[in-house]
């Protein structure tokens, strides 16, 4: 064999030792390898189909910031975790790229050098192993919390020193109650309930379940004051003449004037089919029977109107009935929500 084909086979040899392979770093599609993974579905889902907005309490839009924000939090973990994979890994990063060193080669200070030049220095780090640290074993070392991510521990023999292995989205878990849906938070190194988003979920219960009751107490309070009057208005209409005393009259449109804001008059601008202007005349009683004769009502005037304001606090009545249904069912569906809250 010729000198000239030795060199050839001597370069190859050289080339194929000395080789090296370059990884780019890919950043996980949001949708296939973010969303359900790393974060709740159900705040992907709002963003980008508008479902499980009323879960999880947000808006479409703001869903969409959120996930976009969590997403990008997320790229900087993973780019971490590809540098530190390259380094630890006998590789040189760069511009989220990672350069592998060859066999007889180690990373050192952004190249790649022979391990004959650091076979000194290489010694001393493996005479260091046996050194006490601050573990030996997998098991020394407790996972710890970065914001809501939990983080599992490993122990690295050479340096006997515990390092990041892989991470949890505390955020990604859920707890459900019902169908109130809490996604969990990183607390001394473990995913666990989010106290304060429960206590607040109870307060605003609370809250919902006073307010239906409130409103319940003064709705059957106006039920009741209608009820009253509608009795009375169906007496006068149909023993209008016999009952039509001035004091009668008097105590009559005090009453009907009392269940309105807007007194008697308010009612006739929301009431029909009354002869002329009858009812603001019985408006004018409940301050005293008038002095003016044209201003005091006619038997049959008397009679038409408590007629038509039967008629009219009956259907008051009646409207009040589907508000009455909808205030008992908050309620008892705030309170149903309560129960399952966890103390």
């Amino acid at each position: 064999m010729k000198i000239g084909n030795y060199l050839l086979l001597f370069f190859s040899l050289f080339l194929l030792s000395s080789c090296s392979e370059t990884v780019s770093f890919e950043a996980g599609d949001i949708k296939d390898d973010f969303c359900g993974v790393h974060l709740n579905y159900q705040y992907c889902k709002c963003a980008f189909h508008n479902d499980f907005c009323d879960q999880i309490a947000m808006s479409k839009k703001e869903a969409k910031k959120y996930v976009n924000e969590q997403y990008d939090k997320w790229l900087e973990t993973e780019l971490a975790d590809f540098e530190k994979t390259c380094t630890e890994d006998n590789g040189i990063f760069e511009n989220k790229k990672c350069k592998y060193c060859g066999e007889d080669e180690l990373a050192s200070e952004g190249k790649c050098i022979s391990q004959a030049d650091v076979l000194i220095e290489e010694d001393g780090i493996i005479s260091e192993e046996g050194d006490e640290g601050e573990c030996k074993y997998d098991s020394d070392c407790k996972p710890i919390c970065e914001g809501n991510t939990m983080w599992k521990m490993g122990c690295n023999p050479r340096l006997n020193m515990c390092e990041k292995t892989f991470d949890t989205n505390c955020r990604s878990n859920s707890e459900s109650f019902g169908d109130m849906i809490f996604s969990m938070v990183c607390s001394g190194g473990e995913c666990v309930r989010d106290l304060a988003a429960v206590d607040n979920k109870r307060q605003e219960l609370e809250e919902k379940k006073k307010k239906a009751s409130d409103s319940l107490k003064d709705l059957n309070k106006k039920r009741d004051d209608l009820n009253v009057v509608m009795l009375e208005s169906n007496k006068n209409c149909l023993n209008g003449i016999a009952d039509m005393t001035n004091v009668a009259i008097v105590e009559f449109a005090t009453r009907v004037a009392s269940i309105s804001t807007g007194g008697v008059p308010d009612l006739a601008s929301v009431s029909v089919d009354y002869v002329n202007d009858a009812l603001n005349r019985l408006g004018a009683y409940a301050n005293g029977e008038p002095e003016e004769e044209e201003k005091k009502l006619k038997p049959d005037e008397y009679i038409k109107i408590n007629c038509d304001l039967y008629k009219y606090f009956s259907e008051e009545l009646a409207s009040t009935d589907q508000e009455l249904d909808e205030l008992l069912e908050e309620a008892k569906s705030a309170e149903a929500s309560l129960e399952l809250l966890p103390s």
